[in-house]
């Protein structure tokens, strides 16, 4: 019988673009530059003995000198959803409609993704971590706080659709971190939004 990896998963949620602070949809190819506190980086980084560092290629990482001996890994799948047409928008300079349909979890704007797309892209990356893991490994993920917040509510549950009622009842603060591990794709919470 195969043994069956455990794996330890830190999620990291940057800081929050202020235009998306002011109600703007995050726009296409926007980057959000984040500073890693260095008490994150002295006692987490070391604590945990991270094994293997994924970020989000809309995240620009500073000071990278800590991350020197590690190898990022820019993973595209953990890019910010598609909003088409709608990205860079005030949301409550959508129409009526558009607003009505900013929350379900099948409509997709033009040019861009449903909700419903955007949790199966995460959802299919967080089950391949574990074919890249080895047994008590530790990966660190660095992405955008909706990110984390779509990958906790997919870890929550691995029914798609009921993460959509999860994804409402989570908050996932700026510059927080959270951990999960997992074995033979079941997950366990150890830290929810844990603040730097």
């Amino acid at each position: 019988m195969r043994n069956i990896s455990a794996l330890r998963v830190i999620l990291l949620g940057s800081c929050v673009p202020d235009n998306v602070r002011k109600g703007y949809i995050p726009g296409k190819g926007e980057i959000i530059k984040f500073q890693i506190p260095k008490l994150f980086q002295e006692n987490i980084l070391e604590k945990y003995n991270i094994t293997r560092i994924f970020c989000a290629p809309d995240i620009q990482v500073s000071p990278e000198h800590f991350l020197s001996k590690y190898s990022i890994e820019l993973e595209t799948k953990l890019e910010n959803r598609n909003y088409g047409i709608w990205a860079g928008q005030k949301l409550k300079n959508l129409s009526v409609e558009d607003q009505m349909q900013f929350m379900n979890p099948t409509y997709s704007p033009i040019g861009g993704e449903s909700i419903c797309a955007f949790h199966i892209r995460l959802k299919s990356w967080l089950d391949s971590l574990f074919n890249k893991a080895q047994n008590q490994d530790t990966f660190l993920v660095i992405a955008s706080p909706v990110i984390i917040r779509t990958l906790s509510a997919c870890i929550l549950d691995d029914d798609i659709k009921n993460s959509f009622h999860i994804l409402n009842k989570l908050d996932i603060y700026p510059e927080s971190w959270s951990v999960f591990s997992g074995r033979s794709g079941k997950w366990r919470i150890l830290t929810l939004s844990a603040p730097f």
